[in-house]
C-alpha cells in the first residue's frame, strides 16, 4: 500500500509545557495527519535522553522519558511559551508534579504497580537503576560508590517509596502512549518508531548486561566505542561514544539481548525504522582512546544468523532499513534477502545518476532528523545546482523548489513517503533537528509553536496526496 507520512518528533508538538507529550496536541495532530491525507507518523525513540539530549543516547531501551508524560489533569501550571525545549527546567518541574502525583495515589496504585512490574520484567533493574542515579545526583554509573555498582547483583526487588515511584511512572507513560497509539491506529494512522542499533554507555542496558559490552574490568568504560568513519557528514568521521556489543557472547545466548530490544520496540510501533542498518554487516570499531572516529576497523556481525531468528520471532513486524552512508555491496545483499525496504533521502541521492528511483520496496525522504531542513539546503546550494534542480523539476506543481521537490517526492514509486514537518512548513535550518557529531546547544530543541500553518496547508496537502495515489 503506498502511503505517505510526517516525520514529527513526540518532543516538538505544540505544548503549554515547554514540550510535545502524549497529551490532547498529539491526538490533535493524529486528526490533521488523517484530514491531510496521510497514514503514516515517524517520530524519534522515546527512552529517557541521556548525553546531550540526544534519542540515540538513551538510559534504557525500554522505558519511556517522565518528559512526555501528559501532566495536564495533574496541573494547571504552564511554562512560559519558547520557541526551543529547555529539558532541564521542563525535567525538573515535572519530576516534582509527577512525585507529588505519586505520592497521593501510591496506595490506590500499588497493587497495579505491583502488576505492572512483574508483567515488565525489565521495569525491576530500570527502577533500581534509576533510583540510584537520582541518590548520585544523576552521574554514570560507573563512578557510583562501589555498592551501588554492584547492587545489581544481589537486588531483591524491594520497592523503597523512590523506587516505586519509577515503576508507577512507567506503568502510567506506558498507557498513555498505548492510548495514543490506539487512537491513531482507529483513525487510519500507522506509528514509525526508531530504534537505534547501539544502546547509550550511561544506561541501565549496560549497567544491568556489563558482559554484553566489551569493557574495562576495572574502571568499566568502554575499551570500543562505535560510530563511522569520515563521510559526507563529517571529515573526522563520527564518534557516538556507544560501547561496542560482545557479538561472541550474543551469537552465544541466541541474540536474547537485541532481539528483547527489538521485541520491546515492535509493541509500541506499527513501524520500526533500524537506524544504523549496515552494522548488522559490518561495524567500525574505534579505540575508545582516539579522540575522533578516523581509526578504528572495520568487523563482521553475525547479521544473517540474527535476522534468521528475528524473522521467526516478529513475523509480523513490519521493518524499515536504514541503508544510509557509503556502504559495501554486502549490506544491500543483507537488506534484500530478508526483504527490508531501504532509504532514499533525496538530498544525498537527487543528483545521482546511479541511484534507482524507481525501486518500490523503499522509503522515499526529502531529509531526515540528521539532515538540513531543504530551505537550508537549498540556501547553501550554488546557483548552478539550484538551476539543475529547477529544471529537473519542471514538470512538478508548485511555486517554489521546496514545493516541487515534495511533489516529486509523492510521486515516486516508493512504498512510503515521509516528509519532515519543517520542510512541510518551509522552515530553515534554524529548525534543524540534529547536526551528526556536533553537542551542542541546539541539537533537539526545536519544537512547534502551535499548529495554524500546518491546518492552513492542509487541504493542498491532501489534494497531492491523493493526486499521488498515497
Amino acid at each position: 500500500m503506498r502511503a505517505s507520512g510526517i516525520l514529527l518528533p513526540v518532543s516538538a508538538l505544540p505544548s503549554d509545557f515547554g514540550i510535545g507529550d502524549f497529551g490532547s496536541s498529539a491526538f490533535e495532530f493524529v486528526k490533521l495527519l488523517k484530514q491531510g491525507g496521510f497514514k503514516l507518523w515517524q517520530i524519534l525513540p522515546l527512552n529517557p535522553l541521556g548525553y546531550g539530549h540526544s534519542p540515540y543516547q538513551p538510559f534504557s531501551s525500554y522505558a519511556l522519558d517522565e518528559l512526555y508524560f501528559d501532566i495536564a489533569s495533574l496541573t494547571e501550571e504552564k511554562l512560559e511559551p519558547t520557541s526551543k525545549i529547555n529539558y532541564e527546567e521542563i525535567a525538573h518541574k515535572k519530576h516534582e508534579i509527577l512525585y507529588k502525583s505519586f505520592m497521593d495515589c501510591k496506595e490506590k496504585d500499588h497493587k497495579k504497580t505491583l502488576s505492572f512490574m512483574k508483567k515488565n520484567e525489565w521495569v525491576k533493574s530500570w527502577s533500581l537503576f534509576m533510583m540510584l542515579k537520582r541518590k548520585n545526583a544523576m552521574a554514570a554509573w560507573h563512578t557510583w560508590p562501589i555498592e551501588d555498582q554492584e547492587s545489581i547483583n544481589n537486588d531483591n526487588g524491594e520497592l523503597t517509596p523512590e523506587r516505586e515511584y519509577e515503576v508507577w511512572v512507567q506503568m502510567k507513560l506506558y498507557e498513555q502512549w498505548m492510548a495514543l497509539k490506539k487512537f491513531a491506529n482507529r483513525n487510519g494512522i500507522r506509528i514509525i518508531g526508531d530504534v537505534p542499533f547501539y544502546v547509550g554507555f550511561d544506561s541501565c542496558d549496560v549497567w544491568a548486561n556489563q558482559d554484553s559490552f566489551l569493557l574495562d574490568e576495572h574502571t568499566k568504560e568502554p575499551t570500543f566505542i562505535a560510530g563511522v568513519p569520515p563521510d559526507y557528514f563529517s571529515a573526522d568521521g563520527q564518534r557516538w561514544g556507544n560501547p561496542i556489543y560482545n557479538w561472541d557472547l550474543f551469537e552465544k545466548n541466541g541474540f536474547s539481548f537485541i532481539l528483547n530490544r527489538l521485541k520491546g520496540n515492535a509493541s509500541l510501533y506499527d513501524i520500526v525504522r533500524l537506524d544504523h542498518f549496515r552494522a548488522f554487516d559490518t561495524f567500525w570499531k574505534i579505540p575508545s582512546s582516539c579522540p575522533t572516529a578516523q581509526e578504528g576497523e572495520w568487523i563482521e556481525a553475525p547479521g544473517y544468523k540474527f535476522f534468521d531468528i528475528l524473522k521467526k520471532e516478529l513475523k509480523k513486524t513490519e521493518i524499515i532499513a536504514e541503508d544510509l552512508g557509503e556502504l559495501r555491496p554486502e549490506v544491500y545483499t543483507l537488506r534484500d534477502a530478508y526483504d527490508f525496504p531501504g532509504m532514499n533521502v533525496l538530498e544525498f541521492t537527487f543528483e545521482d545518476i546511479n541511484f534507482d528511483v524507481k525501486k518500490e520496496n523503499m522509503v522515499a525522504y526529502i531529509g531526515t532528523h540528521d539532515n538540513d531542513p531543504f530551505e537550508g539546503f537549498v540556501e547553501k546550494m550554488s546557483e548552478e545546482q539550484k538551476a539543475k534542480w529547477l529544471l529537473a523539476l519542471k514538470g512538478y506543481e508548485g511555486e517554489s523548489l521546496r514545493e516541487k521537490v515534495i511533489e516529486y517526492l509523492l510521486s515516486l514509486p516508493a512504498k512510503y513517503a515521509i516528509i519532515s514537518m519543517q520542510d512541510v512548513l518551509g522552515l530553515g535550518s534554524e529548525t534543524r533537528l540534529n547536526s551528526p557529531s556536533i553537542i551542542n546547544g541546539d541539537n533537539w530543541t526545536w519544537k512547534m509553536k502551535d499548529y495554524k500553518e500546518f491546518v492552513a496547508l492542509l487541504p493542498k496537502l491532501k489534494e497531492s496526496n491523493k493526486r499521488h495515489r498515497r
